[in-house]
């Protein structure tokens, strides 16, 4: 019995630790099996240990390799990180790479980058089945002059937002764009649609709701065929007057705001960048409104749902002289 129980007890071990060796193996091996062994053939402890290195090397140099390709292509840093932690929202902000988990109680977007498409002047439309089934639009601001909204149109822009109002990041004063009302008369009478967006730096309640009511007072008289949007975003200079809000504060203001147009009979929308939504703002609070997401590089990399995406800052537009943000509205 006690031979038995030591024969069935050396047998259970032996399989054991075979098991682990084969399973080190394995777990190191990828779907190239860089791990090589011979049928038959049987391995002591070193031998496995060699082979697992060498595995690992193979491994490390199949993804530096990787990487090499990626950014001879002329693809960016952000950019291959991205590919390789897809579990993760990378951004890079304060001086860093961040790693934000996706965050899978929040609702995803399903668009399909192959749907997605480019003509010779870069500009993007999203085609299924054959049918065009987005909008071609920009942004714009006093900065971009005098437009000629007809030229506009003829050259294929069929929605438009306009500034309406601004803060100063570092004095706090609210201004009204001088070309607001302007860009909506010219716009509407070329036959676009048009929203209005507010850059907002503000800092309190009392800010935020006179940004507000800013906008509300400026737009009476006025109809919108899109919302009012609210650009929450983070200044760069390290004296920026919003530098010192917490992630509570500003999606408590952005709600504010939103909630105040609503109130008003106005469809209201947020803008953001990839750091303010993963970082800056608490999205498990904004499921309800729309957004309108920036970023410029040729992919769906924003993962939570989406209408608007500003894909270019740095566009061309018959009837605006220099530069001009690009924005695609699309379908689910």
């Amino acid at each position: 019995m006690k031979r038995a129980l030591r024969y069935i007890l050396v047998s259970t071990l032996s399989i054991f630790f075979t098991l682990i060796a084969v399973g080190i193996i394995y777990i190191v091996a990828d779907t190239h099996s860089r791990i090589q062994v011979q049928e038959g053939e049987t391995y002591s402890s070193e031998q496995v240990e060699e082979l697992v290195d060498e595995a690992k090397a193979e491994g490390q140099k199949s993804v530096l390799d990787s990487i090499k390709e990626s950014l001879e292509e002329g693809n960016t840093i952000i950019s291959v990180l991205k590919s390789l932690y897809p579990e993760y929202i990378v951004v890079a902000a304060n001086s860093k790479y961040n790693f934000v988990p996706v965050n899978d109680s929040l609702p995803k977007n399903s668009f399909d980058i192959n749907n997605l498409q480019e003509d010779e002047n870069g500009i993007y439309s999203y085609v299924v089945d054959g049918q065009v089934v987005s909008r071609k639009g920009i942004d714009v601001s006093s900065h971009q002059g005098d437009i000629d909204w007809e030229a506009v149109a003829a050259d294929g822009v069929e929605f438009v937002f306009v500034r309406a109002v601004y803060r100063g990041y570092g004095t706090g004063k609210i201004v009204v764009d001088e070309k607001c009302i302007e860009n909506i008369e010219g716009a509407q009478a070329a036959g676009l649609d048009v929203g209005v967006y507010v850059f907002s730096q503000a800092i309190s309640q009392a800010e935020v709701l006179e940004e507000a009511s800013t906008v509300l007072n400026l737009l009476d008289g006025y109809t919108l065929q899109l919302p009012i949007v609210f650009d929450v975003e983070k200044v760069s200079d390290s004296e920026a007057r919003t530098n010192s809000l917490t992630v509570e504060d500003r999606t408590a203001l952005t709600i504010t705001f939103l909630e105040a147009v609503q109130n008003a009979g106005y469809d209201s929308m947020i803008y953001h960048n990839t750091e303010m939504g993963a970082m800056l703002l608490d999205f498990t609070q904004l499921t309800d409104y729309k957004k309108w997401f920036a970023g410029y590089n040729k992919e769906f990399y924003w993962p939570y749902e989406f209408d608007i995406w500003q894909y270019s800052e740095t566009g061309s537009v018959n009837g605006i002289n220099g530069n001009v943000d690009l924005d695609i509205w699309l379908a689910q």
